[in-house]
Parts: structure tokens; sequence; C-alpha cells
């Protein structure tokens, strides 16, 4: 299960870099939200992201679902960072749960549950070999490789060098003549 602070990803992957509208802020957790599902994929239920509703579409929802991500909105007055303490705070398998921040405060309140916590970096790190670990496995395998290697190559020459002298294989060899077959 994944804990996920979103503006402070975010901010470490460089998308919010100064001052960005609504609808920018809009665009950029759509972005992020999209990756973590191509990311997980089936396992998108085990994915929250907390945002801060302050930079929320005006009159959003407290909590929605994207494409099987939940999404937790800080409203009334409490920040995602309280958000996201609380969560830690009664998660019933905090042993099981990854924290993603860069907020030296959730980090404590994660490490205090034991929590596995991951700064922003070494997140991104760890999704980018998740989704080359991914592609690789969905990926068909050639049952047949397209050439033989050298080594490969070699053997067989070997095995099948003698053939070359034989008279009843060569003469199978020879261009075939209409006359040799009775025409």
């Amino acid at each position: 299960m994944f804990l996920i602070d979103g503006y402070n990803l975010l901010h470490a992957m460089g998308i919010l870099k100064g001052r960005v509208g609504p609808f920018g802020l809009e665009k950029a957790r759509r972005g992020l939200l999209g990756l973590l599902h191509s990311t997980y994929q089936e396992e998108s239920p085990d994915v929250t992201v907390v945002f801060d509703a302050a930079k929320a579409l005006p009159g959003g929802p407290e909590e929605q679902e994207h494409e099987g991500i939940h999404i937790r909105w800080a409203v009334g007055g409490q920040s995602a960072d309280d958000i996201i303490e609380s969560l830690i705070a009664v998660s019933s398998a905090p042993k099981q749960l990854t924290v993603v921040s860069d907020d030296h405060r959730i980090q404590q309140a994660a490490r205090r549950r034991h929590c596995k916590v991951l700064g922003c970096g070494e997140y991104l790190d760890w999704l980018e070999n998740h989704r080359r670990e991914r592609r690789r496995r969905s990926q068909p395998s050639a049952s047949k490789p397209e050439h033989l290697s050298e080594e490969e190559a070699g053997y067989w020459l070997r095995e099948f060098a003698d053939l070359e002298d034989n008279p009843d294989l060569k003469r199978l060899s020879d261009p075939i003549e209409w006359k040799d077959l009775g025409e």
C-alpha cells in the first residue's frame, strides 16, 4: 500500500515550478495520476494520493477515485500533511504501508509506526524500475531465437562436418537434371 504526498511529489518531479493557475494544477494532478495508474494498473486501489484542497478546483469532493487510485483532499482547515499523518495513525497494517514524501514531519510519523518511508527522489527511481520491470514481464518471450550464436553455429558445423564428404548425401545436394529422372 502506498500513501503519497501529491504536491510534494509533483514538486520533486519538477512539474510544479513557480506559480501555476488552477488548470495548470489540474493538468499536473491528472498527469501524476495517469503515471501512477499506468504503473500500478490492477494494483491501483493500493495507492492513496493526498492533495491540499486549497489548491484544488472549488466545490470538489473530499475523496474521489481516479482509475482505482484513491484521492484525498485536505479540507476544513487541515493540510495534506495532517491527513497523511492521520492515515498513518489509523493504518491497521503500518508495516505494509509505504509513505512517499520529502516532508520530515510525515517521515517521522511514518517511522514511528514502522512504515516504509521513501523520499520523492527514491520513489521516482523505484517507480521507473517498477515500470521497466512490468514492461519486461509483459513482453512475450521469443520461443525461438532469430539467429544462432557463434558458439551454437560452431557446434552444429562441427557436429555435421563429416556429412560434407558423404557421397550419398553429396549426390542429393547436386543439381537435378531432368535426364537423370528418366525423362
